[in-house]
């Protein structure tokens, strides 16, 4: 009995200790609330991590923008203030302008054939990412871009003339003034405003952002395009990666392979219960049966930006071998 009684007392003294501190700590950063496929991601990923290492390795999830917006995020990587992040591959054109030819539109076929593309394009880009600091891990889907307007969109001469908002980038303002539209650049806080006071007449963005913010009730009508697809790079600053022993590396390498593979099937669900609480909402869905004369029309913006955009016909190249 006194033997127990002092097993015990031993057991209880060792369960009070603080747990082992992990020997590497990193900061991952996310611009995403919890919940959002995005975040639960990231989550399991710090889960795999801290099974892979056996605890050596731990890493801490800020969302929200809690660390800095993407580019800040990105910088900070460089500076050595936040050590890993899933960040809009498009924020690191700058830096990698090799990944501006993943936002020429209509380049993915639809979410399989982002999955299908990720190890390609990760051995593909390493290097270029790592030139800049970046260890690349591979990638995953943001959310395809949609049409969200006040009239209905079902074929290209429906948005002729029409004012559309688009985000700041050569590639996406080309885009719509090929197709006859008027673009006009405004900060994605702005977007709600502006099509309630009809300073535009429609937008693109994602099919969750279209509940969350309530788009739906300025953009009553929902087109199902696709034409760009918003993608997150997962990477790691360099120099932290480079402190790491080749046993956590692999580990880490692993977790965030099997962590993406997990982002698409979460987004399309949680896309799809959006979308259904949005008609419920009084919204229109509308979905393009037929992209062709979409992609036709967007061939001059390729003809324009692919010479621009190093290393862009290996890139457009590697994704459209997938099948």
């Amino acid at each position: 009995m006194k033997s127990f009684a002092a097993f015990a007392a031993v057991t209880a003294f060792f369960l009070s200790l603080p747990a082992a501190a992990a020997d590497y700590t990193a900061r991952l950063s996310l611009d995403v609330q919890e919940g959002n496929p995005k975040y639960v991601a990231a989550e399991e990923f710090a889960q795999k991590v801290a099974e892979g290492t056996k605890g050596a390795v731990e890493i801490k999830v800020f969302g929200n923008g809690l660390l800095g917006g993407e580019a800040e995020s990105a910088e900070g990587m460089r500076l050595g203030s936040v050590q890993m992040g899933i960040i809009t591959s498009s924020v690191f054109a700058s830096w990698v302008p090799q990944v501006q030819a993943l936002d020429l539109p209509f380049l993915f076929r639809n979410d399989e054939h982002v999955v299908a593309a990720n190890a390609k394009l990760t051995e593909l880009l390493k290097d270029d990412f790592a030139e800049q600091g970046f260890q690349l891990l591979g990638f995953s889907i943001n959310g395809a871009r949609q049409l969200m307007s006040t009239f209905p969109i079902l074929k290209p001469e429906d948005v002729k003339g029409k004012k559309m908002r688009v985000i700041q980038s050569p590639i996406h303002i080309a885009l719509w003034k090929q197709l006859g539209a008027n673009p006009v650049a405004i900060p994605a806080a702005e977007v709600y405003n502006s099509m309630q006071t009809g300073v535009v007449d429609y937008f693109d963005n994602t099919a969750t952002n279209y509940l969350t913010f309530k788009f739906y009730e300025v953009a009553p009508h929902y087109t199902d395009l696709g034409h760009i697809y918003a993608i997150g790079a997962w990477v790691v600053s360099k120099a932290w990666w480079d402190s790491l022993p080749a046993e956590h590396q692999a580990a880490i390498s692993a977790a965030a392979t099997e962590a993406q593979a997990g982002v698409a099937p979460r987004q399309a669900k949680v896309d799809q219960e959006s979308l259904a609480e949005a008609v419920k909402n009084g919204a229109t869905i509308h979905k393009v049966e037929d992209k062709e004369v979409w992609r036709t029309l967007s061939k001059p913006v390729w003809d324009t930006f692919t010479p621009q955009i190093p290393d862009a016909d290996q890139t457009i190249s590697a994704i459209n071998e997938i099948k």
